[in-house]
């Protein structure tokens, strides 16, 4: 067998290995870090081991290899620059993998999720092409077009700023006293501590905020190191106030049992979160123009903050924040950079899927635009990693199902995903709402079955691991919550796909019975069944609502279980105009019952809401009595109509039998008589009827009518006919403390109000002029 000899080394590759600068006029160190290796910065190793940039930037730095003899340290370095500008086909750097290639494993199970992350991203390097390096791209430009991949002096000049266009500036005075007075007002390190794991036990529900480990690292070496630079790091300290500001939101849930709530100083009707939310708003102006991971991440985390209170202001303005800083540093796309860990990796594709999927639920929720095609994401979905078991709170099953979820969600409420609109609609009704028109419905797009939608949600919900069935789960898991989320927003796609369907088929039947002589309203089959599947998922929901009280998981207030309760409700109110069963009471009592639990932690806007579900159910109520009335009016007409066709012939059989007498002079004399007494005959019938009694029933029914017309009215129906409407038989407005509607009609939180209800999607008024 013959022995295999190595190659024969060519003319060019040993003058790549021959050191071309001598080391006293060298401007590169002999080795560099990671960070600073990636954007050709010069990299001046300090004795701790950590370069100058990464402690000026309080930024992780990793050698790639400890310190090699010279040898060696002339080949890895002259590869390195040779590489660099020979340019190459493929993405990543030969000499540099053949490198790491027996590090890779050791270092993954060793480096904290995130912990060597690039976290600092300029304009020029946070391009959609996932933070190019120059030469490299110019490299590959020249090698496309047939070039020398030689560059220039005129490519190297482009070359070269880019790393001073990379640095970070370092912050002015102002800024030092802002981040300074920020960290003075964190609280004890024992308060830090429980306020972080409530955040990550209850706060972080189905999303990724951070990789918890390596944040309570920082948070020791914050609280332990007087000189530490992350106490001078902007983006870390709004990150920190954030996460104790959405902890704070969820302290109840962490009381223990046997603390009696006379022991608990925690006042319901104050928020505890505002004192560090107003702090991190201070230090929110220092990160705008600063597209860096933090900056990501505390955005994120404020946006999910604010969310009860105001879903559709200011929390709805720092998720788009986060969503554009997000896109700015190309966290949608999949990240192709060799210098990334997969562990970086990884957590750029978490962090996306989190943002992107709550930000696109909320919008769906409260009936705004899309703001980000589904079709430029090309991230993957997540998937797991040696750091999940590090995790105190390991959520990846729950941030996998309910990124899947989105997709599809996302589908279903684009224009012409699924019309079920009736192509003959009713008279004097539109069917088509307006917020429904504006997200569900296209009539020039590609129309697509509802039974396509259907069968997307039951795969998923199918498709669910035994681990996020919610009988699975104990309801004093911490994760128990996060499973109810999921299962709470499977059933809102149920009831989103079918709201105006409902609403459809009540003011159709409302309209056969008080518009006869228009005709009967026809209602196409999908139409029902949507509204039955619609009717089906709210009362579904409610039953998840029952669970969550059972477990004590009702938590201070949640925009999503506030919405989801109150959505689910609506609708059983308005199916129960039609039709009650024996459960229906007992349903809207509960519904109306968790409202408001929900709104006596001292939110004004959740209040309102709670009135808004109440006036409906007065007016779901009056419009049911208007209907029994009129199907009782019906059934009575029918039995007269009956009965006089048996009394006349009973009238007729008496008749023939004394027609006998008739034209008797005994019966002619007597009636003679009587005429001549003055008494008037009796009549053959029976005795005479009070005109005041016929009359009064008549009259009764048509007061009771009026009564309701102003409620009525919201679904087309109409006073009988021949009843004139008068002002002084009209319901009055409400006075005094009741008279809140109209004081709240005219600000801007009437949209949240709306949203937050889940009324802006119905059609109450469409058609009616």
């Amino acid at each position: 067998m013959k022995a295999t000899l190595p190659p024969m080394e060519s003319p060019a590759e040993r003058r790549r290995r021959r050191r071309r600068v001598p080391d006293a006029i060298r401007k590169r160190a002999p080795r560099a870090c990671d960070r600073c290796k990636a954007r050709k910065n010069k990299c001046i190793e300090t004795p701790s081991g950590v370069c100058v940039r990464c402690t000026e930037g309080s930024h992780p730095c990793r050698f790639e290899r400890e310190r090699s003899p010279a040898g060696e340290e002339h080949e890895a370095s002259t590869s390195t620059i040779t590489s660099i500008t020979a340019g190459t086909r493929s993405i990543g750097i030969p000499e540099r993998e053949s490198n790491r290639t027996n590090n890779d494993v050791s270092f993954t199970l060793s480096t904290p999720l995130g912990q060597s992350m690039n976290d600092e991203f300029s304009p020029a390097d946070s391009a959609p092409s996932e933070a190019f390096m120059w030469p490299r791209f110019l490299s590959r430009l020249r090698d496309a077009f047939c070039l020398d991949s030689q560059p220039p002096s005129g490519d190297q000049d482009l070359a070269s700023l880019q790393p001073r266009i990379s640095d970070t500036p370092p912050a002015d005075p102002a800024e030092r006293r802002r981040i300074k007075r920020a960290v003075k007002s964190f609280p004890p390190r024992g308060v830090a501590d429980f306020l972080v794991s409530v955040c990550i036990a209850y706060g972080t529900d189905i999303f990724f905020y951070l990789d918890q480990s390596h944040f309570m690292a920082e948070l020791d070496q914050l609280y332990n190191d007087e000189q530490s630079t992350l106490r001078e790091d902007a983006g870390f300290v709004c990150l920190v106030l954030a996460v104790f500001a959405l902890g704070s939101q969820w302290t109840a849930l962490a009381r223990p049992e046997d603390l009696s709530s006379a022991a608990s100083t925690e006042d319901r009707s104050v928020d505890p979160g505002r004192i560090f939310y107003n702090q991190a708003r201070i230090l929110i102006s220092d990160l705008l123009d600063r597209p860096c991971i933090k900056s990501v991440q505390a955005t994120f985390i404020l946006g999910v903050y604010l969310m009860p209170a105001s879903a559709i202001s200011a929390s709805y303005v720092y998720m788009g924040l986060a969503l554009r800083k997000a896109l700015a540093i190309g966290l949608h796309q999949e990240p192709d950079d060799p210098s990334l860990t997969e562990d970086e990796k990884e957590t750029r594709r978490r962090l996306w899927w989190s943002i992107y999927s709550l930000e696109r639920t909320v919008t769906i929720k409260l009936n705004r635009p899309r703001s980000v095609d589904q079709e430029i994401i090309t991230a993957g979905l997540p998937k797991p990693t040696s750091r999940d078991a590090s995790q105190k709170f390991d959520n990846l099953q729950h941030q996998i199902a309910n990124a899947a979820f989105v997709r599809i969600i996302d589908k279903l409420s684009e224009p012409g995903s699924v019309d079920l609109s009736s192509p003959k609609p009713c008279p004097k009704a539109n069917v088509l709402s307006r917020g429904w028109s504006n997200t569900n419905h296209s009539h020039t797009g590609a129309l697509r079955r509802p039974t396509d939608a259907q069968i997307s949600l039951k795969a998923w919900k199918k498709g669910l691991p035994s681990s996020l069935k919610l009988q699975n789960v104990d309801p004093k898991s911490s994760s128990y919550r996060a499973v109810f989320h999921l299962h709470l927003n499977y059933y809102f796609a149920w009831i989103d796909m079918g709201k105006v369907s409902v609403v459809t088929v009540v003011r159709a039947r409302l309209q056969t019975i008080f518009h006869a002589s228009a005709g009967q309203s026809d209602v196409p089959r999908d139409v029902e069944q949507s509204s039955e599947a619609c009717i089906k998922a709210a009362k579904k929901m409610l039953e998840l609502f029952e669970g969550l009280c059972r477990g004590g998981n009702m938590a201070r207030f949640s925009f999503t279980d506030f919405q989801g309760c109150s959505i689910a409700t609506i609708i059983v109110l308005l199916a129960g105009i039609l039709d009650r069963d024996s459960g229906y009471e007992g349903r809207v009592a509960f519904g109306l019952d968790c409202l408001r639990k929900m709104s006596s932690f001292g939110n004004t806007t959740a209040k309102m809401g709670v009135r808004f579900v109440e006036a409906l159910q007065s007016i779901t109520n009056e419009a049911r009595s208007k209907l029994v009335m009129a199907r009782r009016r019906e059934m009575s007409q029918a039995q007269e109509a009956l009965s006089g066709q048996a009394e006349g012939y009973g009238r007729w059989a008496e008749w023939l039998a004394t027609a006998e007498v008739v034209g008797s002079p005994s019966s002619d004399e007597s009636d003679l008589e009587g005429e001549q007494s003055g008494q008037p005959p009796a009549p053959a019938h029976g005795p005479l009827i009070s005109p005041d009694i016929m009359l009064s029933s008549p009259w009764e029914e048509a007061a009771a009518l009026q009564l309701q017309e102003m409620s009525a009215s919201s679904f087309g129906m109409p006073a009988p006919e021949g009843v004139a409407a008068d002002e002084t038989t009209l319901m009055p407005l409400p006075t005094g403390e009741e008279a809140w509607l109209p004081s709240f009609a005219w600000n801007d939180d009437q949209m949240y109000l709306m949203g937050l209800t889940g009324m802006d999607g119905l059609d109450f008024m469409g058609g009616i002029s």
